[in-house]
């Protein structure tokens, strides 16, 4: 995916100025920096949820001046947020299982009478989604409701739902944050497995250092809305721009 030239304001504030950068497929990107940076902006406008005022997305070959939610889904790409953006009220299994809903031909007569490839369909899918389940180790609280599961656990369950789409392109924000130290160990590693052995490209936006620089490939600096850093994880550690940056005083959300 290349990302060229975005710009993008809210009623005259800068967001995002003159961001261009190229994430490699097979990947783990990191987009980095500081509390208001323009990361988050940054995700909503490659997966369509903002449209900026100038710039484009090329993607498998396709370039886009705007990138569209449901044409970005269909194109494989997916997305988890900030805050955790489950169904409350529906299990874990049924939250995994909403992540299949592009995959289902059936009609809505044929899925309310349980005929035709309804029946097919629905085996198929709960087969792909049992194996999501086991992957991520959510056997136990596969038939709870998520809201009552712990913050650690319902983000688990929402990379599940975002897996469950089987994407060419993940996209995670802030994945590990509110996370006790083996959450977080778990979660880096299903990051980690997701990349190597499903084939996925993974863009995600973490503050924890820690963990940014042990797993990603190439890494992404905001400050300001502005890039000032690009490159390997080691190569970031010695720009003194992002040095500066994060020595500075956080500028808020």
């Amino acid at each position: 995916m290349v990302i060229e030239s975005i710009d993008l304001s809210f009623g005259g504030a800068k967001a995002i100025t003159d961001i261009s950068f190229t994430v490699y497929e097979g990947e783990i990107c990191a987009v980095i920096g500081p509390n208001g940076a323009g990361k988050s902006s940054m995700l909503n406008v490659i997966n369509g949820v903002y449209t900026p005022q100038q710039g484009s997305i090329t993607y498998e070959g396709k370039k886009f001046a705007k990138m569209r939610p449901h044409s970005a889904a269909v194109m494989g790409i997916a997305r988890t947020f900030q805050n955790i953006a489950l169904f409350s009220g529906m299990t874990t299994v049924e939250n995994i299982m909403t992540g299949r809903n592009l995959m289902m031909k059936s009609t809505f007569i044929e899925n309310a009478l349980g005929i035709g490839r309804s029946r097919r369909e629905e085996l198929r899918h709960r087969e792909a989604v049992e194996e999501i389940i086991e992957f991520l180790g959510l056997q136990a609280i596969r038939k709870i409701p998520v809201s009552s599961l712990s913050y650690g656990l319902q983000k688990r369950v929402e990379l599940g739902r975002a897996l469950a789409s089987e994407p060419k392109m993940l996209l995670l924000d802030e994945p590990i944050a509110g996370m006790n130290l083996d959450e977080k160990l778990d979660m880096a590693c299903f990051i980690q497995e997701i990349n190597r052995n499903r084939g996925t490209t993974i863009v995600l936006i973490e503050h924890d250092m820690g963990v940014v620089m042990d797993i990603s490939d190439h890494v992404i600096v905001m400050d300001y809305g502005k890039k000032i850093g690009d490159g390997t994880p080691e190569e970031i550690k010695n720009n003194q721009d992002v040095i500066d940056a994060y020595l500075g005083v956080s500028h808020g959300d």
